[in-house]
């Protein structure tokens, strides 16, 4: 299939379709950078003089013309100096003109008329596993927001629908991303269904014509449809990842996890199992391990469908004790009970504070009450005994539970970015501590390869630590002599197919050790290493895109380290960004700014002729 926009010549295979921007995530980042790439333009109206707004920004935006396009304004200028729940510069602005006053609970009109304008189009499509939503259609329908509904709303809307003021159900908030796309008339820009497996440096073949030329895409952004079981291939100039940070749940060690679930959703489809089945109250009793927000809403969940619940946790999370009663009492009744610990008297939970799960063994039929006995096909509602340890006292427990739930937070999958984008750029790999045995002293240094421009942003962003690292040459250059310390590990699969610049056959070099620690190290092109120590895909974590390159992407800990004025990302090839949870914003307000910042960026760019390379 072709793209029918194209405003030259130059055609591409039939099996590839070009657009200037490919969106990866459709939910609200991905629906609101959408919005603004299809042509809406963020105009300032006139500022009163008697809002309670920072005084500094007030002045700043009294000095811009009356309709003054926010895209060709300095962002970053306006910006400054603004503090809020958002550590992105431009997210803040954005709020605060979109929702003038919010923190002080006034509701004020937005600062911002937004007029569409068809020379602002740029080609994208948004693509997105689920409906668009993204995990918002994955919550249970009655768990409530964090956020109020007049916060949840994305431009130019004001609010989320709903019957009372206040806290929404997710439902709600899934029901209108549905009806968002259709009322801004996105639908032609939404792919949905699909699962993107990479993103990869685009072949280059000749000089382009035209800004919109497909000889100017950058990047091969592959995946498959769902539903047919059909791949497609996108050629494009930018990438823009607003693909959330809730696809990886974080799990405890294989042999605990294997016996649990990790989701809300996974949580009330077996609470409503158990609560229909047959059994003592005892044997269908649930433990719950995690301290945040989604473990206190397993907990509700769990004593709502009258089922005993066993908690264990360590302290309690900030993310509770800084909940307001008044706003929350749902939450803090939960954080209560924590408090009060195994002498408080809550029907329905027990808490194991500081403790740990140590072992699971799950019950034979002989040993599970015969009511039980056609119902335990689905085995995370097998009965299990668990064993617990009290971390102070060190003495160990056994209870008996059918469903275990460990929620303690997730973070991005973000294993199609692990792809070889050139020799300049940096990735990551796993290494094997037992696959590696001390390194030699004569390590040779490898220092970045980068453009200047991108090395300075490197080093902006406090990485300078990755400049270089000491590694040993044969494993650089693909050998596979690693000195394992395990029985016949040196035995490795050799690709096929993959040949270097220089003629060399690749290799990709697996083993299956245990215990693995992370090292940053140049791309060598067409190598990659592969490690069977992680039971999940290796490359999932981001390792190497974070503010701190060494450790995992975290929404929260560790953001995809960004250029605060643009949003694009320093540790990756010009032309990608990033918005929304990945970069921090966790809450739906402060999103639009990211896009604002993106949006701006390529506009000022297509009207300068840059081209990323």
């Amino acid at each position: 299939m072709r793209d029918n926009m194209k405003p030259c010549q130059h055609t591409l295979s039939d099996d590839v379709v070009y657009k200037d921007v490919v969106v990866i995530g459709n939910g609200p980042s991905g629906m609101v950078t959408s919005f603004m790439l299809a042509g809406n333009v963020p105009h300032l109206k006139p500022i009163p003089d008697d809002l309670p707004i920072d005084d500094m920004l007030k002045i700043r935006l009294q000095n811009l013309p009356t309709g003054q396009n926010l895209l060709e304004a300095d962002l970053t200028a306006l910006a400054e100096g603004l503090e809020g729940r958002s550590q992105n510069p431009i997210a803040l602005l954005i709020d605060n003109l979109l929702r003038p006053c919010a923190d002080l609970g006034i509701q004020e009109d937005s600062l911002i008329e937004w007029r569409y304008d068809v020379e602002k189009q740029v080609e994208h499509v948004v693509l997105g596993r689920g409906p668009a939503g993204g995990a918002w259609h994955t919550f249970p329908g009655g768990v409530r927001t964090l956020s109020p509904g007049a916060w949840l709303a994305l431009p130019p809307h004001a609010g989320v629908r709903t019957r009372a003021p206040g806290r929404v159900p997710a439902r709600a908030v899934a029901a209108y991303c549905r009806r968002y796309v259709r009322a801004c008339r996105l639908q032609r820009y939404f792919r949905c269904g699909v699962v993107v497996t990479s993103v990869t440096r685009a072949p280059r073949c000749g000089p382009p014509c035209h800004h919109s030329c497909p000889r100017a895409a950058n990047f091969w952004v592959s995946g498959y449809d769902k539903a047919q079981g059909r791949g497609f291939r996108y050629a494009c100039r930018r990438v823009v990842l607003a693909c959330g940070a809730g696809d990886r749940p974080n799990a405890l060690p294989s042999h605990v996890s294997v016996h649990a679930v990790h989701s809300l959703a996974h949580v009330e489809r077996a609470l409503h199992l158990l609560a229909t089945r047959e059994g003592d109250s005892a044997e269908n009793s649930v433990l719950v391990v995690g301290s945040g927000v989604s473990a206190a809403d397993a907990v509700r969940l769990a004593r709502l469908a009258a089922l005993p619940v066993r908690h264990v946790h360590r302290a309690a999370a900030d993310s509770l004790a800084k909940l307001s009663p008044a706003a929350y009492p749902d939450y803090c009744h939960v954080y209560k009970m924590m408090l009060d610990g195994p002498s408080g008297n809550h029907p329905y939970y027990t808490p194991y504070p500081e403790h740990m799960i140590v072992e699971i063994n799950p019950l034979t039929h002989k040993e599970t009450s015969p009511k039980l006995k056609e119902d335990i096909d689905d085995e995370t509602l097998q009965p299990k005994r668990v064993k617990l340890l009290n971390l102070v006292t060190n003495e160990t427990t056994e209870i008996t539970v059918c469903l275990i739930a460990i929620l303690i937070g997730s973070k991005p999958d973000l294993f199609f970015l692990q792809t070889n984008f050139s020799l300049n750029e940096i990735d990551v790999q796993k290494e094997c501590i037992k696959c590696i045995e001390k390194k030699e002293e004569n390590q040779r240094l490898c220092f970045l390869k980068s453009h200047w421009n991108n090395l300075k942003n490197v080093l902006g962003q406090g990485i300078q630590s990755c400049k270089s690292r000491y590694l040993n040459y044969n494993e650089i250059n693909g050998n596979t002599d690693t000195k394992c310390l395990v029985t016949h590990c040196n035995k490795r699969k050799m690709s096929s197919g993959s040949e270097t610049d220089n003629g060399d056959k690749t290799s990709a070099v697996k083993c299956k050790c245990t215990n693995t620690k992370t090292t940053i190290i140049p791309y060598v092109c067409g190598k990659k290493i592969e490690c069977d120590c992680q039971p999940t895909n290796p490359y999932s974590a981001g390792i190497g895109f974070g503010v701190d390159p060494t450790k995992p992407v975290d929404g929260r800990a560790n953001p995809i380290a960004i250029d605060k004025g643009t949003h694009e990302i320093l540790n990756a090839p010009k032309g990608m960004y990033a918005l929304g949870p990945v970069t921090a914003d966790n809450f739906i307000r402060f999103i639009p700014g990211g896009a604002v910042a993106i949006a701006a960026h390529i506009h000022r760019e297509i009207k300068d002729g840059v081209t990323c390379q």
